[in-house]
């Protein structure tokens, strides 16, 4: 299907608005301490606008664990590797057994690995909070850009 008209100013607005989610989105990410390694989530985050012949998407490419990280787990053993990683980017503290004596970090990285296959791990939603209170702040410059781009086109039509 051809395009009907070119949409310039609702592409721009959707572009700086894909710029502003995913840097909320970061800054939630910082804040809530949840880049649990530094940067590599981060780093990966790139915006894009999408346009098809029936919609305009603003598209969010990053590191596929985004969504685990978002949305929480099913109870699952985790790689012990990666839970070991995870406890050397992120200082955890590890509390005393009952014997007082602290865990050593392989005994660490089997108790927090236990617990998140018996519990599932708790979505942080920090993308979800990024994208709603960016989206709202956004929608009437979304839609003046529309009009613009509207307007251009019948200007265009009126005066060939």
């Amino acid at each position: 299907m051809a395009e009907l008209f070119g949409t310039p100013h609702l592409t721009q607005v959707l572009e700086e608005l894909g710029r502003e989610v995913a840097e909320q989105y970061k800054n939630n990410l910082r804040e809530s301490g949840h880049a649990t390694r530094p940067d590599h989530l981060i780093n990966s985050i790139e915006t894009r606008v999408v346009v098809d012949d029936k919609s305009y998407k603003v598209v969010m490419d990053l590191n596929d664990y985004w969504k685990y990280l978002e949305n929480g787990t099913k109870p699952h053993w985790p790689p012990v590797d990666a839970i070991r990683s995870w406890i050397s980017y992120k200082p955890v503290l590890p509390r005393p057994g009952r014997d007082g004596r602290l865990p050593t970090p392989n005994q660490l990285a089997y108790l927090i690995g236990r617990k998140i296959a018996r519990e599932g791990t708790t979505g942080t939603h920090d993308f979800e909070e990024a994208r709603d209170e960016t989206v709202a702040r956004w929608e009437q410059r979304i839609r003046e850009a529309l009009v613009e781009d509207v307007r251009a086109w019948l200007t265009a039509i009126v005066t060939r």
